[in-house]
Parts: C-alpha cells; structure tokens; sequence
C-alpha cells in the first residue's frame, strides 16, 4: 500500500508502534571507529543515566547519544504513541513501511480550546530520526473542522538502509503557527508617475540576508518611515529612486514568531509580472520586526507604464510553543 488513503484504510495501529521525526537529515560521522570509542566511553561514564533515559526519556541524552550512535539512541528511545503538552495532544494514527520508505500519519488536537484551525502548520520546528541516514518531510494531509483534527503525513526515506522490524523512529515539534493568511494586492499609494529621489541613507544596517546582490559592493538602504499599513502585520515604510533605481520597502513585523513574509512586482496590461531584481532584509533595532528593501531594475523613465504589487503571507493567531515528540517501533 502507498499514500494515506491506504494508511487510513488500516486498522488501529498496535500498541507497540510510537514514532518521532525530523527535516534535517542526520548524516553519521565518517571516523566510525572514532565515534564508536566515544559512544563507548559515554555509554560506561553515563552508567545509571542511560537506563534513566529509557525510562524518563530525557531529551538532552538522547539528542547527544543520537548524533553519536542514532542506531543506539533509538534502541534506547522509549515508545510513545501520543504526547500531550499545553492542551495540544499529538498522536501516531497509522502507519506503511516498504523497504526503505515509511509513511506515518500523525493526529494533533486541541483538547482544551480551538487554537488549531487549517492553516496550521509546523513552522520548520519538527525533526525526524531513525536509526540510519534518512531523508525526511512533512506535510498537512486534511482538517477537520467539527472535531478541530489536524492530519499531517510524515514521509521518511532511509539512505541506504532498508528499515525492519523493530526499528524505531521518532517525531517531534516545538512549535505551531496558527491563523495564517495569503493574499495578493495592488499598492496603490505609491505613484509611480512621481516618485521621489532618495538621498539620505540609513546608517549601518543590521542585515540578515540578501539576495540578487552583494552587500559588500555598496547598498544604500532607505531610512524607514512610520509607513502605511497594507494589512496586519506588514507596512510600506519607504520607497523612491536610488541611484535611478526603484527600492521599496517593506516591514514585516514579529517575523520570529509570525513568519510574515512576502514578495513585491511590477505589472501592467497584457505582461508578465516583472519580479525585484534583488532585496536586502535587516533588523529593526530590537531584532524583532524585519525590513526588506526590494529593487528593481527597470529603467525609471518607464516605471508610469507599471503598477506595483505584492503577495504576502502573514499570521494573526500567533505561536504555539511547547514540546510533542512520539515514538513507535516497526512491525
């Protein structure tokens, strides 16, 4: 069977099945035996702890002993079918192992509120480990909005082992993004028949990324503005010609705990969008809202032919952080 309408099709996993699971692939040491002295000499310094591990599952342990020996810390690793943590439970609902690859479905649900909904998602939080070299990825299968279940699939491909009986893995979160919104819009405020000349620049930005340029060839960023709310979370601060150059800027605020993000273009009748050209993000002074200046390269005598827009994503239901982490044996 494959996919997760066969996983649904099964009935109710056994009680020995528990799973945990990451995105980042864990890759093993290439000094084996180097490694194994060390997970040797751990193990024999742990002494008591290990077995203390199996029984209190203490995280900080098992995520040393894992990138030591991931066969070990999974052996090792107690089995959880469901975890509950700040009224969220998580939940292994089914799962389908052929050979190398293993497909889990995964249940979350509130039990004390509504704060999950369908635009729920992971926030790039959760790991997936078993006890090879693995590949892995998750994604949101369905929502049910009476009973207020999320599913989501877990997808684990192994490296270059086949996985068997036995065989533990693990999946944990951290962190839960609620009350997502994607919407697309034209930024009528800005006039592009009469921009101003920008010439005065900030001093000493704190960036934290770039592309389409090099930062170290000279950027001249402008000062933001208190700027015009496009929508909750995500402000024009600024815009004008730079060196004959259209920037503008952007804030999106709270990015660490809202992922507000987004994109800006060109467009005029009958053409493709023309998208920035390049766009340097950098901090507000506390490090919490982000600033992204977008340039684009389209000579200013015939920016009045355009109109400028954006899509955006952003979030009002805010962050959900705690820990879920499950395990489950193959059989």
């Amino acid at each position: 069977m494959n996919g997760y309408d066969a996983l649904f099709g099964m009935s109710e996993i056994d009680a020995d099945l528990i799973y945990e699971a990451g995105t980042v692939k864990k890759k093993r040491h290439t000094y084996v035996w180097r490694w194994a002295a060390i997970a040797a000499a751990l193990i024999l310094c742990m002494g008591i702890t290990v077995p203390v591990m199996a029984m209190n599952d203490n995280e900080k342990v098992y995520e040393l002993l894992y990138r030591i020996s991931p066969g070990l810390a999974q052996k090792l690793k107690p089995v959880n079918m469901s975890c509950e943590d700040e009224g969220i439970l998580m939940t292994v609902v089914a799962a389908d192992v052929q050979g190398e690859n293993a497909e889990i479905l995964i249940s979350l649900r509130d039990i004390t509120g509504n704060r999950l909904d369908g635009t729920t998602d992971l926030f790039d939080s959760y790991s997936i480990h078993t006890p090879y070299d693995q590949s892995g990825g998750c994604s949101l299968v369905s929502f049910d909005e009476e009973s207020g279940e999320l599913i989501y699939m877990i997808s684990v491909e192994q490296m270059n082992h086949v996985l068997i009986p036995g065989d533990k893995i693990t999946f944990s979160v951290s962190q839960l993004l609620t009350g997502k919104k994607h919407f697309d819009m034209c930024i009528d405020q800005i006039d592009v028949s009469n921009l101003p000349v920008i010439t005065e620049y900030l001093a000493d930005p704190y960036f934290r990324g770039y592309s389409g340029s090099d930062i170290e060839d000279g950027i001249q960023i402008i000062i933001p503005g208190d700027g015009m709310c496009l929508d909750e979370g995500v402000t024009l601060t600024g815009y004008g010609l730079v060196d004959g150059q259209l920037h503008v800027q952007i804030k999106y605020d709270d990015i660490l705990h809202t992922d507000n993000h987004g994109f800006l273009y060109l467009e005029k009748e009958d053409s493709d969008r023309v998208i920035y050209a390049g766009s340097y993000a950098f901090w507000d002074e506390s490090h919490t809202d982000s600033y992204e200046e977008y340039v684009f390269d389209i000579p200013a005598e015939e920016l009045q032919e355009y109109k400028i827009g954006g899509e955006f994503w952003t979030c009002t239901g805010g962050l959900v952080e705690g820990y879920w982490s499950v395990t489950f044996p193959l059989s």
